[in-house]
């Protein structure tokens, strides 16, 4: 789960206040009102700021704006945000959060979505020089969301519900940029999903619970302010035509906002999940998930893996001569590097003429693509991986440079125990199912295997002339 991001808005309004806000008074209420009012527009009814004691009370109402959409159909709700200020002094802000929250939206005959949260309980300080919050800690309970798809007479439904989730966050930083960081747990996820019928294939029901989650994440030299200063821009000019007639202004703008972020890491670990199927229930003891990528920066760089601990299938799925070859765990690891996206970033940027359709000229394509690469290739990686059922145990790391420029070339090291009991598996496969007849291929893998401790290994080697060989050995000439 997230801060609420109409809260985030709000915070970050704070950050452009040039003056620390002194004791609540009519004047200075208004003036905020202003403020708030150069992010979000000025329809009246949208901003209300009142003081309240030593506090202003802040009211987000997007109801006006709602009410102007006319297209037929259409309606949607909001419940109105509300949270109170209280000066810190020096700068600082205590930001107090406590409501309700339901939001309805439909199109008529196209979807239908709703959410809601029983109870959105924070409390925080917003660091102006920071234009984010310092730190925050906000609890959230009974969160419930449902969609609607609707394509013809068939319907695509998801629902959606968290029993509570707590999230903290801290951020650290200056002229802008920030380091932030966000920690959160969850607990009783339950998920729905119903399928309609397709060509050739039923109706289908999903159902996925999980006791338990966490969801970490980390920010290197956001932009803050920078993007806050970007949506301000775009409130100012309501209309295409005042954007165009601005757009060296716009460049200026998007051009401060760069690189966005030097890097963002994410992970997650879903704890006794469970997916309910037509077939049965597929479950797992434990699922984790991590993300690392780089910002729009010359050293581009992608990683994400994906480990699954205690995996069962639903009984009778598997026939029992393959049973034992059904992965119990495994960790897949992938990696992309050696891609620069700050050069097409700042290429489209510099070409961008929004009085033209397109905005960009076709004959950059090319251009893109050599900004992108600028070495014509990437490197695509596998760090360990695994796979382990109850007879064997795969490993595999290696890496790939790959691209327009050259052929496809690298290297990879496989290993593997237990390929003994796999041929014995096979063999005992019904005849009908054909597995017999990868018994060669089994054998050629053995014998060009190399030992490796209790394991056999195999080290794949490929040229950018297109050999490739296992073991230094080419299979082509076997």
């Amino acid at each position: 789960m997230k801060t609420s991001a109409a809260l985030l808005t709000l915070t970050f309004l704070l950050g452009t206040s040039a003056t620390a806000l002194a004791a609540a008074t009519p004047e200075e209420a208004q003036r905020l009102t202003a403020l708030f009012q150069s992010y979000v527009g000025a329809e009246p009814g949208v901003v209300k700021v009142e003081p309240a004691g030593d506090s202003y009370t802040v009211t987000l109402d997007f109801a006006p704006y709602i009410a102007k959409v006319k297209e037929q159909g259409f309606s949607a709700s909001f419940t109105p945000i509300v949270v109170t200020l209280t000066d810190q002094s020096g700068g600082k802000w205590k930001v107090d959060q406590d409501q309700p929250i339901a939001m309805a939206f439909k199109v008529g005959g196209k979807a239908e979505i709703k959410a809601s949260v029983g109870s959105i309980k924070g409390t925080g300080i917003f660091d102006e020089a920071l234009g984010v919050m310092a730190s925050s800690m906000t609890d959230y309970s009974q969160f419930a969301f449902e969609e609607n798809i609707i394509d013809g007479s068939t319907n695509a439904k998801v629902a959606y519900t968290l029993a509570g989730a707590h999230v903290e966050t801290t951020a650290t930083g200056s002229d802008g940029t920030v380091d932030a960081v966000s920690k959160s747990t969850y607990t009783d996820l339950r998920e729905t999903i119903t399928m309609p019928p397709q060509p050739g294939l039923p109706p289908m029901d999903f159902a996925v619970a999980a006791a338990s989650g966490t969801q970490d994440a980390a920010f290197k030299g956001l932009k803050a302010k920078a993007a806050v200063n970007l949506m301000a821009w775009f409130v100012a000019r309501p209309s295409p035509e005042a954007i165009i007639a601005d757009q060296a202004q716009l460049k200026d703008q998007l051009n401060a906002l760069l690189p966005l972020f030097g890097n963002v890491s994410m992970s997650s670990s879903t704890s006794d999940l469970s997916v309910n199927t037509i077939l049965g229930k597929f479950s797992a003891e434990r699922a984790d998930f991590l993300a690392d990528l780089n910002g729009f920066v010359e050293n581009g760089a992608l990683r994400e893996k994906i480990t699954l601990t205690g995996f069962k299938a639903p009984d009778g799925v598997i026939p029992p001569w393959a049973a034992s070859l059904v992965p119990q765990n495994f960790t897949v690891d992938f990696n992309v590097a050696d891609f620069n996206l700050a050069a097409p970033a700042k290429l489209i940027i510099d070409n961008l003429d929004l009085t033209k359709k397109p905005p960009l000229p076709k004959e950059m394509e090319q251009q893109l693509l050599q900004a992108l690469l600028p070495n014509g290739t990437v490197t695509v990686g596998l760090g360990p991986s695994e796979v382990i059922a109850s007879i064997f145990d795969l490993k595999a790391e290696g890496s790939m440079v790959a691209g327009p420029a050259a052929m496809p070339s690298g290297q990879a090291t496989v290993k593997l125990k237990g390929i003994d009991e796999i041929m014995a598996a096979l063999q005992a496969a019904p005849p009908e199912m054909g597995m017999q007849q990868m018994a060669p291929m089994v054998i050629i893998a053995k014998g060009m295997a190399k030992a490796d401790g209790n394991y056999l290994s195999w080290k794949i080697e490929s040229t950018p002339q297109g050999s490739v060989t296992v073991n230094g050995v080419d299979p082509t000439k076997m």
